[in-house]
């Protein structure tokens, strides 16, 4: 007989859930959990999107200086600070939560920033000194920037964030003057940008894919998902996504796009499979970090600010978090679903 003692390390989860487990609020203009109220985030198109990736470059780099590349100013803000897990309680213990119940209002004031309520993991004595608590889901994240991203160069309707709402926010802010509506007489215009696809490509594109082989019990059968005729892929599930992002679509786009699009969508690409193998080196990790920040920089230069959604935000902190908890390959969601 012994006793057997067990410890929470973290939570993993999809972002909704995080929000619910975290007791910060994964919705709104704070809605990144790690930078909380320090995150940059403003109204575009019709939604809240997350810019101002160059806090994380150093101090002296050109791109700060930019303007008209970028969202029309330049950036002289350090990064977000990090919170550790004692000022966080600290936090909470400060403010006061509606008790729960379905007659309550749940109207938050504003010095509850995105707190909704306090996590009942505090009350374990350790859960405070933990550097990671919850883990931001890498399946889930890779599958939103997939979806983002694939269907904004294929200008899939429905899926692209280059729509007729993001273009006027374009000419607001003064930037790409080339991605701006064309207005004749009382009608305005979207041109196909330059990092779409063109419609002939759009066919090559899933002809590519469909061709491809691969070995048993590697992915499913993608082809199933492709339909060559209308240029769409559909019914891609979330390990298909995975297989497409990591070897077909840095290949497939190759010839397809301009290189200044092509390069930082390989590179992305390249941040996902290192960040998913088996083994991981620090120095990599190093690495990474810089190297996603590059392509979320490249990113802002090329795609309107729509295209910058909170999946896309949180890329910039799955580095950190490799550092402090190691491989992916236990700390994401494809054991459980």
């Amino acid at each position: 007989m012994f006793t057997l003692r067990a410890a929470v390390m973290w939570t993993v989860n999809d972002f909704p859930a995080y929000a619910m487990v975290s007791g910060w609020s994964t919705k709104g203009y704070m809605a990144c959990p790690v930078c909380k109220e320090d995150v940059t985030s403003g109204w575009h198109a019709g939604k809240v999107c997350y810019l101002g990736h160059r806090r994380w470059l150093p101090w002296d780099y050109e791109w700060r200086e930019k303007d008209k590349e970028f969202d029309g100013n330049t950036e002289r803000r350090l990064r977000p600070r990090e919170w550790s897990g004692d000022e966080i309680l600290e936090q909470l213990n400060r403010l006061d939560f509606a008790p729960f119940g379905k007659t309550v209002s749940r109207t938050r004031p504003s010095t509850h920033l995105n707190w909704t309520h306090k996590p009942i993991f505090f009350e374990l004595p350790y859960w405070s000194k933990l550097k990671l608590r919850h883990n931001l889901d890498v399946m889930h994240v890779e599958k939103n920037v997939f979806d983002t991203l694939v269907g904004t160069i294929l200008d899939f309707e429905g899926k692209t964030k280059d729509t007729i709402k993001a273009r006027p926010d374009l000419e607001r802010m003064g930037i790409r003057r080339g991605l701006w509506m064309n207005r004749d007489s009382d009608k305005a215009r979207r041109d196909l940008a330059f990092f779409s696809m063109k419609p002939n490509d759009k066919k090559e594109f899933p002809k590519f894919v469909s061709s491809v082989k691969f070995p048993d019990g590697y992915a499913s059968n993608i082809v199933r998902c492709v339909n060559v005729d209308g240029g769409k892929f559909t019914g891609l599930k979330s390990h298909d996504c995975h297989v497409f992002m990591q070897r077909l679509l840095p290949v497939g786009i190759r010839h397809l796009l301009p290189e200044d699009v092509v390069k930082p969508i390989m590179l992305l690409c390249r941040f996902f499979s290192q960040l998913t193998g088996k083994t991981l080196r620090r120095t990599d990790m190093f690495q990474l970090r810089h190297d996603i920040v590059q392509v979320l920089c490249k990113f802002e230069m090329i795609f309107p600010p729509a295209f910058f959604t909170s999946m896309m935000h949180v890329m910039v902190h799955l580095p950190e978090e490799a550092l402090l908890a190691g491989p992916v390959n236990y700390r994401w969601m494809y054991p459980i679903e």
